[in-house]
C-alpha cells in the first residue's frame, strides 16, 4: 500500500504536438514496497482560467501483484505562481486500471463528471432492509465486503480486535465465561473485571442500591433522554397522597409538589407486548414499568414504581417504604427496562442508525466537491464498518443481543420498529427534546448544560459554513444534490413518515443549517453521551442487567437475596454483556475528535477560520467543564469534547 500527497509544477510544460492551448502533464510514480506504476494525467486549458479536475490514473505492470494506493491530495503549481489544491482521500484500490477524478477544492461545478461520480458510488453503495419498519441500511453482508474508504484504518481494526480477544481471553482463563449458574453472591460480580475497574465504575458498584444514585442516571448516566415532567398522575398508575405521604414529608402533598413542577415520570410503555428471548435456552422475561420520581433539595429520588403497564390486585405499586429486597429487585426491573430502552432506541436507533442514514445520503448523493459533502465526511468517518460489524456480530440472530439479552433478536427488532414509528426530528433536537420532556431547568443535569454548550458551537459552526455558501433561500432551494440527499434522508431513514416532522426536501438557509446542526450532533456529541460510559454504569451487572430470568413480582414481602441472585443474569450471560460494553465503551485507536479535521477538504480561507473558531470554543467548553467537575464527586465526562469522536465509529 503506498498513502502519498502529489505534487505538480508545471512551470516547464509544453505543448508540443497537443491541440491548442492543452497542456498535459504525464507522470510515474514507482511504489517500492508493490512495484506498480500510477500515472496521472493533468489537464491545462492555458487561457480558461483556473484548473478544475485532476484525473489519476493507476495501472498495475503486467503480470504483478495488484496494490492500493492512497491519495491524500494533489498539489498543481501553476505557470504563474497560483497553487491548485485538489483533495481526494480517497483509495484506488480496484483490480486492473483505475481512473479516479478529484476536483479542485472551491467546488467548482462540472455537471457531468458529478453526475459520473455520483452514479458509480450509487451502484457500489446500495440500500438494503435490515427488517420491516426499520431503517434501511447498506447492503454488505460483512466488513469484508466494504471497500478501503469506509473501512477502520489498520491501527483500529488492530487495536479494536486486541481489545476484544483480550476480553475475551481473561474471562475463559477465570472461568467465567462457560458457566451457566447464578452467582452465589453479589460481590463474586467483581472478580469477572477486576483488571478493568475504573474511577465510575468503583463508584456505582458502591453506590447502586441508592436511591439518590438511581435518580441520578436519568440527568446523567447513561440514558439521559427519557425523563419527563409529570404535571398530571397516569390513569394507569394509580399512586396516592397516602402511598407517598411518609416520602413526601408533612409540609406537602403529592398534589402540591405536581403543580410545583418537582414530580418526574419514566414510562416504559414502549417495551409492553414485546417477544422474548432465551438465554442458555431458558426463557427471559420483560416488564413495562412506570417509574415516579420526587425533586427534593436538587435530589432526584424514585418514590413509586408499577412494573406492568396495567394496574391491577397481581400488580403492585412498590415503594420506598417496602422491604429492602421488594424494593431493590423492583429499581433493578427498571433499569433493566433501561437497558433495552437504552441499548435498541437511545443508541443503536437513534444514532447507529441514524448515522448510517446520513453516510449513504452523502455518499450517493453528494459529489466530493459539494461543500455539504465536504462539511459532513468527518462526521460519517468509519460509520459503515462499526455498523456493518454490529449486524454482523451483535444485532443479527444468533449474535451476543440474540443470545444475552431479555428481548433477543425477534424482541429487538419488534422494537426498532416500535421506536422508528415513534421517532421525530424534534426528539433528535437537543434543545427541542429539553423542552418537550420539560426538564431545561432541571438543577445537576449536567447533560444539559453541556450538551447545550456543543449544540450551540456546532450551530454557529454550521450556520457560518452554509451562509458562506449559501447566500439565498433560493439557492438552497435550487441545490439538486442538496434535494436528492435530504429526500433520500426522509425516504430510507424515516421511511417517508410524515408523522415524524422530517422535511422531505429543504426550503430555506434556515432549515439547512437546522438540519444539518442535528446531523453532526448526532453523530458526534449524542453518540458519546450515550455510548461513552456503557462499561462505567454496566460493569457493575445489578446497575444494567440485560436480562430477567424471573416474571416480575405479583406481590410484595417474599423478594429475598436468594431470589434476586435467581432473577438477574446468569454468569456467562453477563461475561457476554461486560465484556462487549467493555469494547464498545473504549475508543480503539485512530480517533479524531470534534472539530479537528486533519483531512482538508474546504480549501478557501474563510472555511478554514471558521474551523479555527469552532476549535476554539470546544476548548472554551472543555475548560468549563474541567471546573465544574473538580466540585463533584462523580465528575460528568460523556459530553467533554477532547473525547467526542467526530463520527459514529465505536
Amino acid at each position: 500500500m503506498w498513502n502519498d500527497n502529489v505534487k505538480v509544477c508545471v512551470c516547464h510544460w509544453q505543448r508540443g504536438t497537443r491541440p491548442r492551448n492543452l497542456i498535459v502533464y504525464h507522470f510515474h510514480r514507482l511504489c517500492t514496497n508493490c512495484t506498480f506504476f500510477l500515472s496521472s494525467y493533468i489537464f491545462f486549458w492555458s487561457d480558461l482560467g483556473p484548473l478544475i479536475l485532476v484525473r489519476l490514473y493507476k495501472e498495475p505492470p503486467h503480470l504483478l501483484p495488484q496494490c492500493s494506493w492512497y491519495c491524500n491530495y494533489v498539489e498543481v503549481t501553476a505557470p504563474g505562481g497560483q497553487t491548485y489544491r485538489f483533495p481526494c482521500y480517497q483509495w484506488l484500490e480496484k483490480k486492473g486500471p483505475q481512473t479516479l477524478s478529484v476536483f479542485e477544492g472551491s467546488g467548482d461545478k462540472i455537471y457531468e463528471q458529478r453526475k459520473l461520480e455520483l452514479e458509480e458510488r450509487q451502484e457500489h453503495y446500495v440500500w438494503k432492509d435490515y427488517a420491516p419498519g426499520v431503517p434501511r441500511c447498506l447492503d454488505a453482508e460483512s466488513v469484508d465486503d466494504l471497500d478501503k474508504d469506509v473501512k477502520y484504518s489498520f491501527i483500529k481494526s488492530v487495536i479494536f480486535a486486541s481489545r476484544s480477544k483480550a476480553s475475551k481471553v481473561e474471562l475463559k482463563l477465570k472461568g467465567y465465561s462457560d458457566s451457566q449458574e447464578s452467582w452465589e453472591q453479589l460481590d463474586d460480580i467483581k472478580k469477572v473485571f477486576a483488571f478493568n475497574k475504573t474511577e465510575v465504575s468503583e463508584y456505582v458498584t458502591k453506590h447502586w442500591k441508592e436511591d439518590e444514585f438511581f435518580g441520578y442516571q436519568y440527568l446523567n448516566g447513561l440514558n439521559p433522554i427519557v425523563i419527563q415532567k409529570c404535571t398530571k398522575i397516569p390513569s394507569n398508575f394509580p399512586v396516592v397522597q397516602e402511598m407517598v405521604a411518609e416520602f413526601l414529608g408533612e409540609s406537602t402533598t403529592l398534589a402540591k409538589e405536581l403543580k410545583a413542577g418537582r414530580i418526574f415520570l419514566v414510562d416504559y410503555k414502549i417495551l409492553e407486548g414485546l417477544p422474548t428471548g432465551k438465554n442458555n435456552g431458558r426463557p427471559q422475561y420483560l416488564a413495562a414499568p412506570l417509574c415516579l420520581l420526587h425533586l427534593n433539595s436538587d435530589q432526584l429520588r424514585p418514590i413509586a414504581i408499577q412494573l406492568i403497564q396495567n394496574p391491577g390486585p397481581d400488580n403492585p405499586i412498590f415503594l420506598p417504604s417496602d422491604s429492602e429486597w421488594d424494593w431493590i429487585l423492583a429499581k433493578t426491573w427498571v433499569r433493566n427496562s433501561d437497558f433495552h430502552v437504552h441499548q435498541t432506541l437511545s443508541h443503536l436507533l437513534h444514532t447507529h442508525l441514524m448515522a448510517e442514514t446520513f453516510t449513504m445520503a452523502t455518499l450517493r448523493q453528494l459529489a466530493t466537491c459539494h461543500p455539504i459533502y465536504k462539511l459532513l465526511i468527518p462526521h460519517i468517518r468509519f460509520t459503515l464498518h462499526i455498523n456493518t460489524l454490529a449486524r454482523e456480530r451483535l444485532i443479527n440472530p444468533g449474535g451476543v443481543f440474540d443470545l444475552a439479552t431479555g428481548t433477543g433478536f425477534e424482541g429487538l427488532t419488534s422494537l426498532l420498529q416500535k421506536g422508528t414509528s415513534a421517532l421525530t426530528y424534534t426528539s433528535l433536537c437537543l434543545p427541542e427534546d429539553l423542552k418537550a420532556r420539560g426538564v431545561t431547568l432541571m438543577p445537576h443535569y449536567y447533560y444539559r448544560d453541556d450538551g447545550l454548550k456543543i449544540w450551540a458551537a456546532v450551530q454557529s459552526f454550521v450556520s457560518d459554513i452554509v451562509s458562506f455558501y449559501y447566500q439565498s433561500d433560493g439557492i438552497v432551494k435550487g441545490d439538486l444534490e442538496l434535494q436528492k440527499w435530504i429526500d433520500e434522508v426522509y425516504k430510507n431513514g424515516f421511511l417517508s413518515q410524515e408523522s415524524s416532522g422530517i422535511p422531505s426536501s429543504l426550503e430555506s438557509v434556515d432549515e439547512l443549517t437546522a438540519f444539518l446542526t442535528m446531523v453532526i450532533y448526532t453523530c458526534s456529541a449524542q453518540h458519546n453521551a450515550v455510548n461513552s460510559g456503557q462499561y462505567n454504569f454496566g460493569a457493575w451487572m445489578p446497575n444494567f442487567p440485560s436480562s430477567m430470568r424471573q416474571p416480575p413480582p405479583t406481590v410484595k414481602g417474599k423478594a429475598n437475596l436468594e431470589n434476586y441472585l435467581d432473577t438477574i443474569p446468569e454468569i456467562n450471560t453477563t461475561c457476554s454483556i461486560m465484556s462487549t460494553l467493555w469494547v464498545l465503551s473504549n475508543e480503539p485507536g485512530d480517533m479524531r475528535r470534534l472539530g479537528y479535521y486533519p483531512n482538508e477538504h474546504f480549501m478557501e480561507e474563510v472555511p478554514k477560520q471558521l474551523i479555527v473558531a469552532f476549535q476554539e470554543r470546544l476548548a472554551e467548553i472543555s475548560k468549563e467543564i474541567e471546573e465544574r467537575n473538580k466540585t463533584l464527586s462523580l465528575g460528568y465526562t460523556h459530553l467533554y469534547p477532547p473525547t467526542i469522536e467526530n463520527s459514529v465509529s465505536i
